[in-house]
Order: structure tokens, then sequence, then C-alpha cells
């Protein structure tokens, strides 16, 4: 039970208590756009999971969601980058959706923010070939973090 006896009480409360609302919104905001981008042009996996990241801060449970999607992510990854033609073809979309991006961005100026979160998103998808990438997503594949308990 909180004891708001004395108005620094009251503050402290509101203070913790407006902190976690706002991490909320934002978070909630975050993680809308990237389910969003599930659909639309973007990194939406990447979203969500940096949704996930701020929610966390704050909730249990979003952290415990974020372990779960941090794992699904990697598992899926690690099927298409763990052959070569998997490699390949995650090369060759990054870079059609890199340059794809570049044209939307400087032909159809009127969608260049369509334009540059589709570049974004193929720079995203080349830089998961980077070995060091690599081996995080392997990691996060085969040994998924601990589940934390409230």
């Amino acid at each position: 039970m909180v004891d708001l006896h004395s108005p620094s009480d009251w503050l402290r409360t509101i203070a913790r208590n407006a902190k976690r609302l706002l991490v909320f919104i934002l978070g909630v905001a975050v993680l809308a756009a990237g389910v969003a981008m599930l659909a639309l042009p973007g990194p939406g996996v990447v979203v969500i999971i940096v949704g996930l990241v701020i929610l966390a801060t704050e909730f249990t449970w979003a952290e415990r969601m974020l372990d779960k999607t941090t794992e699904r992510a990697a598992g899926a990854a690690t099927k298409v980058t763990g052959n070569k033609s998997g490699q390949l073809a995650l090369a060759a979309s990054g870079v059609g959706m890199i340059v794809a991006g570049i044209v939307i961005a400087v032909v159809f100026s009127d969608y260049l923010v369509v334009g540059i979160s589709v570049a974004i998103a193929g720079v995203i998808g080349l830089c998961t070939l980077l070995p060091q990438v690599q081996a995080w997503i392997d990691e996060k594949a085969t040994h998924p973090s601990r589940q934390s308990t409230d």
C-alpha cells in the first residue's frame, strides 16, 4: 500500500505513474507502427522489437514478449540465411529494396517516406548477412533467453 500523506509522496507517485503511462503510449505507438509495416513497406519485425524494447523498460509482460519475438525472428532468419540460396535471395532482395526505395524517393517525391522506409528495410536485410549479426542470430535461435518472472 502506498502512503500518500505528504505532498512529496504524492509527487513521487504521480511522477512514477506518468513515466509508466508515457512509456506505455510510446511503446504501443511504435508497436502499432511495426504491425502496420508487416503489410506496408518498412522493417515491420524490427519496429515491433523496438516497440517491445520500449515497453520492456517498464513492463515485465513486454520483456517476456520481447524474448519470444526475438527467438522466433532469429529462428526464421536462421532458416533463410542457413544456406547459400537463402543468402543470395536475401542479398538480391536487399539490394532490390534499396534501389526501389531510392527510385521511389526520387521519382515519386510525394512518397518520400515510403521510399526511405523501403530502402531502410533493404539495408536491414543486408545487415543480417554480416558475420557478427549471423552469430547473434544463431545464438538467439539456439539458446533462448531465460524468461523473467513476476
